[in-house]
């Protein structure tokens, strides 16, 4: 009986996202809330290169993220076409635990962090949210693993793609190179 209880529960599991993700053909569809609770349409995104990441305040990986992360905002926010949302998870090893007041303090006291902050989400699992789901169903991986692991860099007429096991600053090329070639 239960032999194909994994098999039934990967059907219901992935059922579900399907229902949620209808009707959703694009990235420029979705919309999240920023750190001040305040909504944010990526359609206004369209046009430009949005790269995505979640980040943690505690986690190892902190520090030499949210350094290249700022070093990556500083030698592209000139070209007013390239956006960082930044997601603070609380999934992993509990490494953002703050509320958005506490992360938000965090990032500009300890990082001088500019580009925008979003909302505390879930990467994972049913209560992710509708932007990781999306971002996952299209380009992979099907799991984020950890804090700052993937970082998905949407081009301006919204093809996507992940990287993994990189420091933000390695995208720099990448990014400009889409402001002038909308291939990715």
């Amino acid at each position: 009986m239960l032999s194909d209880c994994a098999k039934s529960c990967d059907v219901v599991g992935r059922s579900g996202y399907d229902t949620e993700l209808e009707g959703i053909t694009s990235f420029f569809d979705l919309a999240a809330y920023d750190i001040y609770g305040e909504p944010i349409e990526f359609n206004t995104f369209k046009g430009q290169v949005t790269v995505v990441v979640n980040v943690a305040s505690e986690c190892g990986y902190t520090d030499s993220h949210y350094r290249s992360l700022v070093k990556l905002w500083s030698s592209v926010k000139h070209t007013n076409q390239i956006n960082i949302l930044a997601f603070p998870c609380d999934q992993f090893g509990h490494q953002e635990p703050g509320s958005g007041k506490e992360i938000l303090n965090f990032a500009v006291q300890e990082y001088g962090v500019e580009f925008t902050m979003m909302e505390k989400i879930d990467v994972n699992g049913n209560s992710a949210s509708i932007v990781y789901k999306y971002l996952k169903s299209k380009t992979g991986p099907p799991v984020i693993t950890w804090n700052f692991a993937t970082y998905y860099v949407v081009s301006p007429n919204g093809n996507i793609e992940a990287y993994s096991g990189v420091e933000p600053l390695e995208l720099k090329d990448k990014l400009m190179d889409l402001l002038q070639n909308d291939e990715l």
